[in-house]
């Protein structure tokens, strides 16, 4: 009897032991679309996102340092969706890049590499400006009424709208000078009303937008880039017509202003003072070694004399090479609004900068970032 119950235990041990040194599966493909937010200010204690397709509701992610450094930690995946998640972080972690490893039962998928800053203070947030509206979602176009409905919807703080003054005085929206072969300056409204927008939109009129914002209970603002007109004349006519329509309105407190024309901007700032403005610095040459003054017709001390609010700056190569450029504008007391076409990285820079205004195309993720620092304050 004695020896059938050593042979049992025996057997179970055997048996929990191979269970144990199972092999784990490493060529699992669990996930994709992933997006680790590499670079992004971490709360230790607080959450991050941790974005893929086809989370699974026990998912969990382990955190490995790397180069050097020691330590790691794992973390339950709590999904929003099956497409978003985020983790609660350790209260005791390091700043330092992570190879991200996904595990699932008895299988796993390494993620990626991942750098989680852990700054004395967290940045406070950027918020998003969609550049042209929430375009890129199905049924909408760039400066339509619906990019606008969605940005309301996405409660994104900006739109960025373009607008031009059409022969006959009537302010529309359109981003280029074109519009399926019409020069929008040199044509009159009537013109315009045929045209048709990519979702099948007729062109909208300013005074649709302002309608949309108005209430109350829509906190959407709109940052109005005025487009540099072919005469000096037509664009002091853009200007005065765009000031008066927003001033009857009442919508002073919910518009800014952007323009590529820098005496666009100093009119702008004269007559509405109290509506920020940002003249947007072009950048042609890509130089680690360029000053400030050699990147356009204006410095930080000549823009603030204008009486203009701040610059539009790119969030790409410039500030990734001059971050000095934020601190010196700040210090001015100039805001920044950073212009970020595309990627999460870009989207992570401004942030951590603590930028004005981030405008992007791709408003979506850059709102996912600034609720992230929001949250984590």
């Amino acid at each position: 009897m004695i020896r059938n119950l050593y042979t049992k235990s025996f057997l179970c041990l055997t048996v929990a032991l191979a269970t144990m040194m199972s092999p784990i599966s490493s060529a699992a493909q669990l996930v994709d679309h992933v997006e680790l937010y590499n670079g992004l200010c971490v709360k230790p204690g607080g959450t991050m996102p941790v974005d893929a397709h086809g989370w699974k509701k026990d998912d969990r992610l382990l955190f490995e340092a790397t180069e050097g450094r020691t330590g790691m930690f794992e973390a339950k995946v709590i999904m929003e969706s099956d497409t978003t998640a985020h983790i609660k972080l350790p209260r005791k972690m390091q700043e330092a890049k992570y190879m991200v490893t996904l595990l699932r039962g008895n299988k796993r998928q390494r993620l990626g590499l991942t750098l989680l800053r852990v700054p004395e203070k967290m940045p406070k947030g950027t918020p998003v400006s969609a550049h042209r509206g929430v375009f890129n979602a199905p049924g909408s176009a760039q400066n339509s009424r619906q990019s606008i409905q969605l940005a309301i919807d996405m409660g994104i703080k900006a739109c960025e709208i373009d607008v031009w003054r059409t022969q006959d005085g009537v302010l529309v929206i359109n981003h280029d000078a074109k519009l399926n072969g019409i020069i929008v300056q040199n044509a009159t409204s009537e013109e315009v009303k045929k045209l048709r927008l990519s979702n099948g939109e007729t062109v909208p009129l300013l005074s649709e937008l302002l309608d949309m914002i108005k209430p109350d209970d829509v906190k959407l603002n709109l940052m109005v880039e005025i487009k540099r007109h072919t005469t000096e004349e037509k664009n002091k006519a853009v200007v005065e017509d765009v000031v008066k329509m927003i001033k009857e309105y009442g919508l002073e407190k919910k518009v800014c202003f952007i323009s590529f024309g820098y005496n666009i901007c100093k009119h702008l700032a004269a007559i509405m003072p109290m509506c920020p403005v940002y003249y947007i610095e072009h950048v042609a040459k890509k130089s680690k070694s360029l000053q400030y003054k050699d990147i356009g017709i204006v410095d930080f001390d000549e823009v603030k004399k204008a009486g203009i609010a701040g610059l539009t700056l790119g969030a790409g190569w410039l500030l990734k090479d001059h971050p000095e450029w934020m601190e010196e504008a700040h210090e001015k007391g100039l805001g920044v609004n950073c212009c970020v076409y595309d990627g999460v990285e870009r989207c992570i820079i401004a942030n951590n900068d603590n930028a004005e205004y981030i405008t992007t195309n791709t408003p979506e993720i850059a709102q996912r970032i600034y609720l992230h620092y929001r949250n984590n304050q």
